[in-house]
């Protein structure tokens, strides 16, 4: 149970309307619910510096954020002054000195990155709605690219979104590389150039393989987040594999713009009609991808 309401007297002044017989306070989303009930008390407040989260916040940006450290506290031995600010005698000077010289030699440039890493990799999971075998992976995937020194110009947050991606392809979840750019606010480009560079060079050191997605699963993705029908899905399906049979050849083409023109063409057969602009948006393709996909689609499928 949080010291913070132990402190404020919170339940001394609340024991005639307690929220029920054994309350469990807890911090969830900002504020302080009971895991017991369920009851929602005060909002979390924190006197943090605000995080820049959009492009142009990042770029007035002047000075730098607090770093918040899982892996231990962020001790900083100075040769001057003790813990309280005040000037060290002359007797102890030069002995803080030589401990603040060692202790900056023994602080590795690998743990500095990580002190920074690591909070980023909490908050991406968690925008993101990543499994934690998934985030694991992503920092095993990261630590390796620290170690092999190919962090040399390229920033922390570019290289941890393409660590994520290489391991949500590891563990077979088709999450496409714009949702990632979309929550890390980084350029496509540069996290494509990162993720080329992670499978070359890191991910035979680990023994892992990305799987590679046929269209099929996105089409369960998109079929799920469109909400529709089993019998929509099970027509894409069918439609992808006759175009197959038929002799159509999806080497070179996104699978995604395959998996969104079945998509519209079942929910056309099912009259579950959903428009273009819809389907091209979630799937993150032109319109025109989606309309010569169809096309493709309708002249090798079966769809008698």
């Amino acid at each position: 149970m949080p010291s913070h309401f132990e402190e404020n007297g919170f339940f001394e002044e609340n024991k005639q309307d307690s929220c029920c017989d054994s309350p469990k306070i807890s911090e969830e989303d900002g504020f302080y619910v009971c895991l017991n009930c369920g009851s929602v008390f005060s909002r979390v407040l924190d006197d943090s510096p605000r995080r820049a989260f959009t492009q142009e916040e990042i770029q007035k940006r002047k000075s730098n954020e607090r770093v918040y450290s899982p892996i231990g506290p962020r001790t900083i031995i100075r040769g001057s002054r003790d813990a309280r600010g005040t000037l060290l005698s002359p007797k102890y000077k030069s002995k803080f000195n030589r401990l603040a010289k060692i202790h900056r030699s023994l602080t590795t440039s690998y743990e500095r990155n990580l002190w920074i890493a690591l909070p980023n990799l909490q908050r991406l999971q968690k925008r993101l709605g990543i499994p934690d075998t998934v985030a694991e992976d992503a920092l095993r995937i990261y630590t390796q690219t620290v170690k092999k020194k190919l962090t040399m110009g390229r920033s922390i947050d570019t290289l941890l979104s393409a660590s994520i991606f290489c391991a949500l392809r590891v563990h077979g979840i088709p999450r496409t590389v714009e949702e990632i750019t979309k929550v890390a606010q980084i350029p496509k480009k540069k996290v494509i150039k990162s993720y080329r560079l992670i499978l070359m060079e890191v991910l035979p050191k680990l023994n892992l393989k990305v799987q590679h997605f046929t269209p099929d699963r996105y089409v369960d993705k998109f079929n799920d987040e469109l909400q529709l029908s089993m019998q929509c899905r099970n027509v894409a399906v069918k439609l992808i594999k006759s175009a197959k049979e038929h002799g159509f050849n999806s080497a070179g083409k996104d699978p995604k713009g395959i998996a969104a023109a079945a998509i519209y063409i079942g929910s056309k057969i099912c009259n579950e009609n959903k428009t273009q602009k819809e389907i091209s948006k979630l799937a993150r393709v032109t319109e025109v991808t989606l309309r010569m996909r169809v096309k493709d689609l309708m002249k090798y499928a079966d769809t008698n």
